[in-house]
């Protein structure tokens, strides 16, 4: 592969990384995305000779004048947010420059232009792929510029007709270098990306944090969900049902009784229905007073309670609603919280970030033996005003089926209970609603087509237990969601968008009941592809707590961890030195007691195996090996043997150079004009001869030696060493 080949795969790869961010925020439009996408590839040809042309300048200034208007509409017309509407103009920008061939000064403004990408794409999503993303990018980003400026130093060379040799000097001869390869150059780009990542985690763990509510910020607007604002139109929640998007990761700390026990998480509640639309007739919300500790304080009793944390990880969403577990205690994490009068909680707009919260609920289970005993039908007048309402000109067939449901039933629960089972039962789940002439929903559904969504479910029943008299009010939230082991989190999407009926008895208040059959009701399978998505949600959440939500209290945290490791090391080291120095008095003190002492009298005194295997000693012994060894790798990596499959040349210089080295200390000494040829015949030695000659075939004549060569010279070398040492004569030695 050339440079310039190198070069534009580098190029290309920034470009293309910087693009997918953009793409994966789901925030461009499919048409904006395809089109950049052709205009990349079509780039790519241009820049390879398989496309030539160029567009005039003049034409493109006209162009851009042109589309600023068009820019406007986009925005002002069609909807689009701000940092879309840049991003369309900044893709339509850099087409023409993508477009024709590159001068150095276009290549840079598209780097930047990529780099700009960049930043937007963080401002709207910082996640894991976000992360992973970025690492692509970083490593083109390096590549990119390193190869940039070769190519730039390569062009300003060669324009000057100035010509590019490698080779290095040796006391024989110049000796020529292979040019570098460009995999080197891809390896010196991942090494240098490691190291600046590698610095850059102790700014990370150091530098000051914003305050939670920024985690995250991004530049769009989060989704908006149906269903979750102070009026729903019937049939809204099955078009949230369809889409698997993940609204929220739950972390639950469950009492042992009630481990995995299923739960709701519970968002708004209605109590006025007029035959289409679900709302909440009294919208004013209170804010909820925050207690000595900073928690919002939503339950004052709390002995006897079985109390279930959960730890909320929302995405951004374009909505104010706070999600909980029914019955909800306390609440910390956010700025604000806000209490409407059908126990619902609000917070401000956060549609720009994630939100991290952490809720303790009552998840007492409420029997039915209990509710039989809690059977009064005396309601406060709050209650029957607002719980007992229904529409006006209704139709009376759903009173006459509450009653023949129900006929006989002698308590409040046994009325809900009937309602339930006979919903459950007697009709069918679908989201595909087929819908008749009918102009009342619920009738429609509950003698024609006889199947809907939990919905129709849980406003048929509100109806039903109202017209016997009972309050109950409509509940839009989630289900559990699916569970993963690997993160011990529930992660819950869209799709689990759910509807349930709260009835209220007067002692234990709001109790749940849900009508919807077990098909409306989600099932996570197992499989691989469930255990994949788990370990991602287990990558997921450690991004979203090590690093999103990573703050000045976790920073305390490290740096008290790292004091107190400190602090039991330096006490732990000052223990055993002085134990040492213990050991050590103990033993001079004893062998001069008994001056004649032998080392097995020491030994069976267990002086010195104490002083031989105490921890500081073994740690000596273990540094002193590693260093050994060390050296020992050290010297067999760099010997010739080694390096004679590598560089054959390069040995052979090596083991001739030791044999001149070994001489030299034994008075024989070559003369810088003799050759290796004539040094050999005055010395007569014929181990010297045999090394000279093979190391002017290796060195001279392009040969590799073989493995009995490599051992013969090696066994030479050490004969010449030892004799040497011995202070024989080399010629006695050798012959």
């Amino acid at each position: 592969m050339t440079l310039e080949r190198y070069f534009r795969l580098s190029s290309y790869l920034m470009f293309a990384t910087s693009f997918m961010m953009l793409v994966a925020t789901q925030q461009l439009d499919w048409l904006a995305s395809v089109l950049f996408a052709g205009v990349l590839v079509v780039g790519w040809w241009v820049d390879s000779g398989r496309l030539r042309w160029r567009i005039p300048p003049s034409l493109i200034t006209w162009l851009i004048i042109l589309y600023l208007p068009l820019a406007a509409i986009d925005w002002a017309v069609l909807g689009s947010s701000p940092a879309v509407t840049l991003i369309h103009s900044i893709f339509f920008v850099s087409s023409f420059k993508l477009l024709q061939p590159k001068q150095n000064r276009d290549w840079l403004w598209l780097y930047v232009v990529s780099f700009f990408e960049m930043l937007l794409a963080a401002g709207m999503m910082i996640d894991t792929n976000f992360f992973l993303l970025l690492i692509v990018f970083l490593f083109a980003g390096v590549s990119t510029l390193v190869s940039f400026e070769v190519r730039r130093a390569q062009q300003s060379l060669s324009e000057r007709a100035v010509a590019i040799e490698f080779w290095k000097e040796t006391p024989e001869a110049r000796r020529w270098l292979r040019p570098p390869r460009l995999r080197n150059l891809a390896g010196f780009c991942a090494v240098a990306l490691l190291l600046i990542m590698l610095l850059a985690a102790p700014l990370f763990l150091a530098m000051p944090r914003l305050s939670q509510g920024l985690l995250g910020a991004g530049w769009l607007r989060g989704e908006t969900l149906s269903g979750f604002s102070d009026s729903v139109r019937l049939g809204e929640v099955a078009q949230v049902k369809l889409n698997s998007q993940v609204v929220m990761r739950v972390r639950v700390q469950q009492p042992p009784e009630q481990y995995r026990a299923a739960l709701r998480w519970r968002g708004v509640s209605f109590d006025h229905y007029d035959g289409r639309v679900w709302s909440d007739s009294r919208l004013k919300k209170v804010p909820v007073a925050r207690d000595s500790y900073g928690a919002f304080r939503l339950s004052e009793e709390t002995a006897g309670k079985v109390v279930t944390r959960q730890t909320f990880y929302l995405e951004p969403l374009d909505i104010n609603t706070v999600f909980v577990a029914p019955r909800p205690m306390s609440l910390v994490g956010l700025k604000s919280l806000l209490r409407d009068q059908g126990d619902g909680l609000w917070s401000f707009p956060r549609s720009f970030s994630r939100l991290v919260y952490v809720v303790e609920s009552d998840t007492t289970e409420v029997r039915d033996a209990a509710l039989r005993e809690d059977n009064s039908r005396v309601y406060p007048a709050e209650i029957r005003a607002r719980y007992l309402q229904l529409p006006e000109g209704r139709d009376r067939r759903i009173d006459e089926l509450a009653a023949e449901i129900t006929r006989g039933a002698k308590t409040q629960i046994e009325i809900a209970r009937r309602i339930e089972h006979h919903l459950q039962t007697q009709y069918g789940y679908t989201l595909d609603l087929r819908r008749t002439n009918n102009d009342d929903p619920v009738v429609d559904f509950l003698f024609n087509v006889r199947a809907g969504h939990c919905e129709y479910f849980a406003t048929a029943m509100t109806l039903m237990l109202r017209a016997r008299g009972i309050p109950a009010r409509l509940v839009n939230g989630f289900q559990m969601g699916e569970y993963s082991d690997v993160a011990d989190i529930y992660t819950v999407r869209q799709s689990d968008a759910h509807s349930w009926v709260e009835v209220y008895f007067p002692k234990h208040k709001w109790v749940a009941f849900d009508p919807t059959p077990a098909a409306g009701l989600n099932v996570y399978e197992g499989g691989l592809l469930a255990r994949l998505r788990h370990y991602g949600e287990a990558i997921e959440l450690f991004w979203l707590e090590k690093v999103i939500g990573f703050d000045s209290s976790q920073q305390a945290s490290i740096i008290l961890s790292a004091q107190r490791w400190l602090s039991f090391y330096q006490r732990e080291a000052a223990w055993r030195w002085l134990d040492l120095k213990l050991s050590l008095a103990e033993w001079i003190e004893s062998w001069r007691r008994s001056r004649g002492a032998t080392l097995e009298e020491l030994w069976s005194a267990d002086l010195l195996p104490r002083l031989m295997l105490h921890p500081l000693a073994l740690a000596l012994y273990a540094v002193m090996g590693l260093a050994g060894g060390a050296l020992v790798w050290r010297k067999k990596a760099r010997s010739w043997q080694r390096r004679i499959k590598r560089d054959a040349v390069a040995s052979a210089v090596a083991f001739y150079q030791e044999m001149l080295a070994l001489l030299e200390r034994a008075g024989y000494r070559r003369q810088p004009a003799q050759t290796p040829q004539e040094f050999a015949e005055a010395l007569g030695m014929p181990s010297v001869g045999e090394i000279t000659r093979l190391y002017q075939q290796v060195r001279f004549g392009g040969r590799q030696l073989t493995e009995a060569e490599v051992r013969r010279v090696d066994r030479l070398l050490r004969e010449l060493k030892k004799n040497g040492r011995a202070g024989v004569g080399m010629s006695e030695g050798a012959d």
